[in-house]
């Protein structure tokens, strides 16, 4: 008994001991790249997502929960747990404070952090196995940057595609966990549906019928079954007017290679659901669904990017092995290319993106929900202590995982970390939410990314894109689309928030 009690009292001071007298989850994080507010078919979508779907079914959906509008910064701010555009010297990864608390840990996908592997790539950042790219685009049939651990690669095989791999290589960690007793963190970035536009063909034409009305009728037809389905309602949810850039279908040119950019987009949605299904199947056969905490989330809203040149250096390799080929990539809007095989390059555009955001305003890179809002999963069926199917009204934010996950683990978040000085995280977490409870809307979350700036607290938010404009605020509470500017109304409130804003980064930023 002596013995056992001395046990006892060496993990409850190392942090091992099991939280709340259950075993410690293990964690899944799973980041999807440039997908909008409504593509998944439990947020209201006609996209076939049904190993999501099932997730959602049987777990917690989140509608109001937040990103950072732009890949990277969100990366970093998960990761970290502050809110960040890198990954600096002075912060820590969840993985590298969950590795003390004997945590496995691994990563597949796109790491957007740091392009030398060697230096500063997921392995010098706490995962142990890592598989994906550095870079924050590339083919999905020749992917950019691809590296194993510290070591570039090259794809396998000709029926090679880059979001199924990623599927097949987070199995191959969850079945190489499975061999151990500890938990484990596992994150999975996938591209999926970031451009280029690429899918195998078969799939392409799987949904080529259902975009034939366009983009409007594909806005209407995502509200109307999002108002059935109970995930919003038209009083505080009201559908904003159409964004300025955004032309009526009728008056579009070239539909036909517009729908098919639509029907790419949709089938690469389809394989990275497939390729979740494959990895909660792994789960289940190697017994850790039960207790693996699966959260999703996106990096951003929907891209209203139109690509050009090299793709912003992304498209590099496939040009230069097209022309010792004497062939050329089609870069962008070409249309009269069919865009999705290896040698199209092209983007879905401003249209499109709209109607997949749907009921929200914007697009990646703007702090208004569009951008900045991402529906968001947790299944757990030994933890998750809300009923199954369920829709909260509770909020977070990507910079949660932090707080989450040292609660779950019982891992310290550490003064100094390899000699340096650590900065405090500013994470909230979610357990709570978890446990059937709720968090206090007063926990404030900001933005701050590429002159565009917001904050979110209590019921209300203010926006400024473009620098030193006025800010605008909107009562979330009321108006989750933020179609009513509040601003003149309640100064105050105004001042008050942009007070906060500016004490985290001053008031010339």
């Amino acid at each position: 008994m002596k013995i056992l009690l001395a046990c006892c009292l060496l993990l409850l001071s190392s942090g091992l001991l099991p939280i709340h007298g259950a075993q410690r989850p293990n964690i899944l994080m799973v980041l999807t790249d440039d997908m909008g507010f409504s593509d998944l078919g439990c947020f209201g979508g006609e996209i076939e997502t049904p190993n999501l779907d099932a997730l959602a079914a049987g777990g917690l959906r989140f509608t109001e929960f937040y990103n950072t509008a732009r890949c990277w910064p969100t990366r970093a701010t998960m990761l970290s747990g502050r809110h960040s555009n890198k990954l600096g010297g002075n912060q820590v990864t969840i993985a590298e404070v969950l590795k003390p608390a004997g945590y496995q840990t691994a990563m597949v996908g796109k790491w957007h952090l740091g392009m030398n592997p060697k230096k500063d790539g997921p392995i010098q950042r706490g995962f142990d196995d890592f598989y994906g790219t550095m870079t924050g685009a590339g083919s999905f049939w020749d992917p950019y940057t691809l590296t194993r651990n510290t070591e570039a690669t090259e794809p396998e095989g000709e029926e090679y595609y880059y979001t199924d791999k990623i599927g097949s290589e987070a199995v191959r960690q969850i079945e190489s966990f499975a061999k151990s007793g500890q938990p484990f963190l596992q994150y999975v970035a996938f591209t999926a549906a970031h451009w280029p536009l690429h899918a195998p063909e078969k799939s392409i034409q799987k949904y080529l019928q259902r975009y034939q009305g366009g983009w409007d009728k594909l806005r209407a037809d995502r509200y109307a079954r999002m108002l059935n389905m109970g995930i919003i309602n038209k009083e505080h949810w009201p559908l904003p007017a159409r964004e300025g850039n955004v032309k009526d279908w009728e008056r579009a040119q070239d539909k036909e290679w517009r729908i098919r950019n639509q029907a790419v987009y949709a089938a690469m949605v389809d394989h990275m659901d497939q390729a979740v299904g494959e990895i909660v199947s792994a789960l289940k056969r190697t017994k850790q669904f039960e207790n693996t905490l699966i959260i999703y989330f996106h990096d951003n809203g929907a891209c209203g990017e139109h690509l050009h040149g090299n793709g912003w250096n992304t498209a590099n390799n496939i040009i230069a092995k097209a022309k010792k080929e004497g062939k050329a990539v089609a870069m962008g809007d070409k249309v009269e290319v069919p865009m999705g095989g290896p040698l199209t390059y092209g983007s879905i555009g401003h249209s499109w993106a709209h109607s997949q955001n749907t009921p929200m305003r914007r697009y990646k890179a703007n702090v208004h929900n569009g951008g900045s809002c991402t529906p968001a999963i947790m299944h757990w069926p030994a933890g998750l202590m809300t009923k199954a199917g369920s829709i909260t009204k509770e909020r977070g934010h990507v910079i949660d995982m932090m707080a989450t996950c040292l609660e779950l683990a019982g891992a310290k978040y550490p003064v100094n970390f390899n000699g340096k000085e650590i900065a405090p995280h500013e994470s909230l977490s979610l357990v709570p939410i978890i446990k059937g409870k709720g968090n206090s809307r007063e926990h404030p979350y900001l933005f701050n990314h590429s002159n565009t700036h917001a904050i979110v607290k209590g019921d209300y938010k203010i926006v400024r894109e473009g620098g030193k404009r006025p800010w605008a605020l909107y009562n979330l509470a009321k108006n989750r689309t933020e179609t009513v500017d509040l601003a003149e109304e309640y100064p105050d409130v105004v001042k008050s928030l942009a007070a906060i804003w500016e004490a985290r980064w001053g008031t010339t930023r």
